[in-house]
């Protein structure tokens, strides 16, 4: 097929955009706006040979597009009204957006009406609550137990350094969430090994995992992904940045979806990392070799995790195999 109609193809698939944070994800252009110093119009990191030497420099870019801005319910509805305009024009249909718990000084209800009311009509929005495994554990535990009794949150995440933090102080939260039927999903295999992910899901009990690639390490752990049916919600061009893995074409998300483990393609912080997930999909066929009909495949798992009705995710897979067959 022709890259010019390759390009069209992979534009018009309706997309699931499943892992996004939004202090990672707040329009450069938005920025750009509200910021008093004069800030280039692409920022240096975006270049395609950048890598962050360590997480500490890569939260020293994320902090300042974010911290100075959102600091009222407002000015998230303001960014993210950007942000959804730039999805659609991917034509995104499905996001899941977390925020960090105790990033803001308003309640979490607040924090999530401002995420959800700008959404348009055609964009299904799910917002979850990011609870962090490196800062206070007493603080984080009790800011998350008050989280998940929130009517308005649709989900909780656990992220932050996978070396710090015991998975049990979580299991109860993580108990309550699925008991009220929420989304439940968590960091690990990015930094972490594959014990990592086998533990997450072993004490968690989550059938969705924020990154999952180093299971490829250990053949039993894709055994038991492939086995329990646990989606990987994959960054491929954030795992290049932070030196994860050398480069796209060495990223194991081939391997582990041609192994039979259901993996999906997202962007984690776009801001920070210069990417679109129309750019990821297109990597998948340019860097990684996988066809169209893999894309599609990939596609189809994004609707199969998202946390819409049957008839709506039915439609969706639908419209993927109308376009694919065309």
């Amino acid at each position: 097929m022709q890259t010019e109609v390759l390009g069209q193809v992979i534009q018009a698939i309706p997309k699931a955009e499943l892992h996004l944070h939004l202090e990672g994800a707040v329009p450069w252009g938005w920025v750009r706006q509200q910021s008093d110093e004069a800030l280039p119009e692409r920022p240096d990191w975006w270049d395609r040979d950048h890598r962050f030497e360590s997480f500490g420099e890569f939260v020293s870019v994320m902090h300042p597009t974010w911290r100075p801005y959102l600091n009222q319910p407002e000015e998230i509805s303001s960014a993210v009204s950007v942000l959804y305009g730039e999805l659609r024009a991917q034509n995104v249909r499905y996001l899941e957006i977390s925020f960090g718990l105790g990033a803001y000084v308003f309640p979490v209800s607040e924090v999530v009406r401002a995420i959800q009311e700008p959404a348009p009509s055609d964009l299904t929005v799910r917002v979850i609550a990011g609870i962090s495994r490196d800062r206070d554990l007493e603080t984080m535990v009790g800011l998350a137990g008050e989280a998940v009794g929130t009517d308005e949150l649709d989900g909780i995440d656990l992220h932050g350094d996978e070396s710090v933090g015991e998975l049990w102080h979580f299991s109860d939260i993580y108990l309550a969430a699925r008991e009220r039927g929420m989304i439940v999903k968590a960091h690990a295999g990015e930094l972490g090994g594959p014990e990592l992910v086998q533990e997450t899901l072993r004490v968690l009990r989550v059938n969705r995992i924020e990154h999952g690639i180093s299971a490829i390490r250990d053949p039993d752990v894709v055994q038991v992904l492939k086995d329990q049916g646990t989606i990987l919600d994959v960054c491929p061009w954030s795992n290049v940045k932070l030196k994860v893995v050398p480069d796209l074409k060495t990223h194991p998300i081939r391997t582990l979806y041609e192994a039979g483990v259901c993996v999906t393609v997202n962007t984690d912080d776009p801001t920070a990392f210069g990417q679109t997930l129309t750019d990821e999909y297109r990597w998948l066929v340019s860097e990684m070799g996988l066809g169209l009909a893999d894309v599609g495949e990939i596609a189809r798992n994004g609707w199969r995790a998202a946390d819409v009705s049957e008839e709506v995710r039915a439609g969706f897979l639908d419209e993927i195999d109308c376009l694919l067959e065309g």
